[in-house]
C-alpha cells in the first residue's frame, strides 16, 4: 500500500505532525509513507497513492492555511471518487474556541462530496472547544492536535490515530 500524506504547515506543527504519522506508517509499512508539501506538490498526485492523508492547520480565524488555500480549487480536479483518505489538522482550542480544527472540516467536507471515503474519525474528548466545522456526528473527521494548547498529548495521539487507521485498513 503506498500512503500519500499531503499537508500544508506555516509554523511547522503540521509539517511535524506529518513526520511522525509518517514514521509511525514506517513502522507497519517500512517506506510505503510519503510526505508531500502542498505549496510544491499539487493535489493532482494524489492519484498516485492507494491512501491519502490531508494534514492542514486552522489559520486566522477559521481559514485554510495559505498553502490549503492556494490549491483548494485544485483538489476538483482530483478523481476521489472510493478513494481512501483521511485528516489530520493542527489548532487552538483555546485561542480559537468558536472555529477549532474547522480547516480540516472545509477540506473533509469537500473531498466527502467528491465521493472520497473517510477513514481516522476522532474522538473529541479531551477537547474543550465550542464550535468546530470539523466535526461529524460526535467526531473530529481525523485526527485533531493542539500543540498550543496540549503538546504533550501529541505523540500518543498520532500513536493510537495510526494504530486505529491500520486496524482500519486492514494493515497488520
Amino acid at each position: 500500500m503506498k500512503i500519500g500524506i499531503f499537508v500544508g504547515s506555516t509554523t511547522g506543527n503540521s509539517a511535524g505532525a506529518a513526520e511522525a504519522i509518517q514514521k509511525e506508517f514506517n513502522k507497519k509499512l517500512p517506506g510505503a509513507t510519503t510526505v508531500l508539501n502542498v505549496k510544491v506538490a499539487s493535489p493532482s498526485q494524489m492519484s498516485a497513492y492507494d491512501f491519502v492523508i490531508i494534514g492542514c492547520p486552522t489559520w486566522n480565524v477559521g481559514e485554510l492555511q495559505e498553502d490549503w488555500a492556494a490549491q483548494f480549487s485544485a483538489l476538483d480536479a482530483v478523481n476521489f471518487s472510493g478513494r481512501k483518505v483521511a485528516f489530520f489538522g493542527c489548532g487552538d482550542q483555546v485561542g480559537y474556541i468558536n472555529n477549532f480544527q474547522d480547516a480540516m472540516g472545509i477540506l473533509g467536507n469537500k473531498v466527502v462530496a467528491m465521493g472520497a471515503e473517510v477513514y481516522g474519525f476522532w474522538s473529541y474528548e479531551g477537547y474543550d472547544f465550542a464550535l468546530s466545522e470539523g466535526v461529524v456526528d460526535d467526531h473530529f473527521v481525523g485526527l485533531a492536535l493542539d500543540d498550543d494548547n496540549q503538546s504533550q498529548k501529541t505523540q500518543g495521539r498520532i500513536e493510537a490515530w495510526v494504530k486505529q487507521l491500520c486496524a482500519e485498513l486492514g494493515i497488520p
